[in-house]
């Protein structure tokens, strides 16, 4: 059973944290020196609920190196922090013909840099992380979650979801302009 309570999670940065090869629920928390442009964190610096399932489970999943293309709050971060960073995104064309985005490698470097220097997790190892997942998202309406559609959308997720439009559609003309 996870708690629900997100004051009562152990947070810690990342680079202090061994993420298991464990179902659960993670959660970013902004550090209280840092900042999203136009963006207000929730309670507590609140900035995502997310879950890690599967073989790897939380160890694939806590965001902080990567690819921006297959992660939610890596989009949502990049699109707001473009101007900040001086992030270059790159557009993709999926074969099922779904359009994305991810970021250069340099340009990923810095999210990871400010990410470290900026974030927060905590998690909570559940073997069905689904609901659990599904319900602090109801109750805490953290602002880079704006994907999975689990309730109305609030102003906050609306606005990072039309910057995210935004800079994907800046780097499908990028990409046209060769």
């Amino acid at each position: 059973m996870i708690d629900l309570n997100l004051a009562a999670w152990p947070r810690v940065a990342n680079k202090q944290t061994i993420y298991p090869n464990s179902a659960g629920v993670y959660a970013l928390f902004l550090h209280e020196d840092a900042t999203i442009p136009n963006v207000r964190p929730g309670e507590l610096g609140l900035v995502y609920v997310g879950l890690g399932q599967g073989a790897r489970g939380l160890a694939a999943r806590c965001h902080f190196k990567g690819k921006t293309a297959g992660h939610s709050p890596r989009r949502s971060l990049s699109a707001l922090l473009a101007e900040q960073l001086g992030l270059r995104p790159i557009f993709i064309r999926k074969p099922s013909g779904a359009t994305t985005f991810k970021l250069d490698k340099a340009s990923e470097q810095l999210l990871d840099q400010w990410m470290e220097n900026s974030l927060s997790v905590a998690f909570q190892l559940n073997d069905n992380p689904g609901e659990p997942e599904r319900e602090l998202i109801r109750r805490w309406e953290p602002p880079l979650n704006c994907d999975k559609k689990i309730c109305p959308l609030n102003a906050q997720q609306l606005f990072v979801l039309d910057r995210r439009d935004k800079f994907k559609a800046m780097a499908a003309q990028m990409a046209s302009n060769g």
